[in-house]
């Protein structure tokens, strides 16, 4: 019997207005009072199928499924996908009629939808703050997968392309499933979340701080040609996990002091020492804060109420040998005053743990970054010049300023300290998740 056989005439009304077939107007009504988003996205595409062609499922729903049965490598529950029901709706798709090949469609766009929206999902607590939005990997919720599965050439190389993470996370997933430590495997998972929130492709060239284990790399074509020991925000003022495009050094920097360490320390030691102190320590007061301010006389400034805090005053200290920012710094615009940056306290870099900084990331070698970002131009930070100058990259290169107490490292894992006690609560939220829901058979 031909397959036109076994298909029961259009209905009147709205499926003839809409020139839906079959198949078409078996979706409207499936969808009808359902699941809002998802009849949303299938009444705008004239309720045209991705998972069908002609009378049959495409090859895709298998690899689909295969992708949606793997889920719990990544940390996520595939049974929250109703994946243990699929092969039973798929099988019934096999009898050609509309409604199970409706029932199909609607099951494998919900599943694949929820599982690759959650895979790109960030749990708090890993989150990253992007400073800049070349760096951001995609955040797509239901809907938007659905539409990057809706205009690939297949739904499968879709669903391939999705399932695409950072090299980093790839290491982790491949440990999470290697693991036979009940104990380990929430360590591990959280570290996966964190490396979730990196982008598939980190670059050809980029910088990598990782906050835990104190220490920056240098990448170069998916390897670490160089490293070196950094120091790190203190408990009480974290480095952030956060990403974005080193795009220029400035030379011979001025060190604006946090206004809360000129009230606390530097005004009580005016007040102590007389106005001349203020120049001794290498450092000027300025009218405000802008980038026309002027140079203020220390003998002029209420410095009571500085240290009281009735007055924030703005100070900074000059370039040179004891500067605090050292030689140079490297700038990745962000609106948090974040960047890496040369130190004249050399006895930190031989500590085990170095966390000292205020948020920024102090250099243990900055000359060498210097030579490896600016190449020729990096001979600049021995001239004399001016103040403040800036020394622009041919090329902007990312930096990834990372948080994992648990990373790759060769074959194995390197485990951390967790100097800002952020596993715990970070693991406590790893129950397996997923948003699409029970299928309901």
């Amino acid at each position: 019997m031909p397959l036109s056989a076994r298909v029961a005439p259009l209905p009147g009304g709205t499926a003839q207005d809409l020139r839906l077939g079959p198949v078409g107007e078996a979706l409207r009504q499936q969808l009808a009072g359902g699941d809002g988003a998802l009849e949303a996205f299938y009444r705008a595409r004239n309720y045209r199928p991705i998972w069908i062609r002609g009378w049959a499922l495409k090859p895709d729903a298998r690899i689909a499924l295969q992708a949606l049965r793997a889920a719990h490598e990544d940390g996520l529950d595939p049974q929250a996908y109703g994946e243990s029901g699929l092969p039973e709706v798929l099988g019934e798709a096999g009898s050609h009629a509309p409604s199970d090949l409706a029932r199909a469609e609607i099951a494998l766009s919900r599943a694949v939808a929820g599982y690759l929206a959650d895979l790109h999902a960030l749990t708090p607590g890993a989150e990253m703050i992007y400073a800049d939005p070349a760096v951001a990997p995609p955040r797509l919720d239901r809907t938007g997968v659905l539409q990057v599965l809706a205009a690939a050439r297949s739904p499968a190389a879709a669903v391939a392309d999705l399932q695409r993470m950072n090299p980093i996370y790839r290491q982790l997933r491949a440990a999470l499933a290697a693991n036979r430590d009940p104990a380990r495997a929430g360590l591990i998972r959280a570290n996966l979340e964190r490396a979730r929130a990196l982008p598939a492709d980190l670059g050809r060239r980029y910088v990598l701080v990782d906050a835990a284990a104190q220490t920056l790399w240098l990448y170069e074509d998916g390897r670490a040609v160089e490293s070196m020991p950094v120091v790190v925000g203190k408990l009480s003022e974290p480095t952030p996990a956060m990403a974005g495009l080193i795009r220029y050094a400035v030379v011979r920097p001025y060190w604006n002091v946090p206004p809360d360490l000129v009230a606390h320390t530097y005004a009580p030691k005016v007040l102590a020492y007389g106005p001349a102190w203020l120049d001794s320590q290498n450092m000027e007061a300025l009218s405000d804060w802008t980038a026309d301010a002027t140079v203020v006389p220390p003998e002029t400034i209420d410095w009571a109420a500085v240290a009281a805090g009735r007055q924030v005053l703005r100070v900074r200290q000059r370039p040179g040998g004891q500067n605090m920012m050292g030689r140079v710094k490297f700038i990745f615009p962000n609106s948090l005053g974040v960047y890496l940056h040369d130190s004249p306290l050399r006895q930190f870099f031989s500590e085990t743990r170095r966390t000292e900084s205020a948020g920024c990331v102090r250099l243990s070698d900055a000359p060498r970054l210097a030579r490896w970002l600016l190449g020729g131009q990096a001979s600049r930070l021995g001239e004399p010049g001016d103040p403040e100058t800036r020394v622009d990259l041919e090329r902007p290169v990312p930096v990834y300023i990372v948080y994992f107490t648990a990373a790759p490292e060769g074959s194995g894992l390197s485990l951390r300290p967790d100097i800002y006690h952020r596993d715990r609560p970070l693991e406590a939220r790893l129950t397996p998740h997923g948003t699409a829901g029970p299928l309901k058979l």
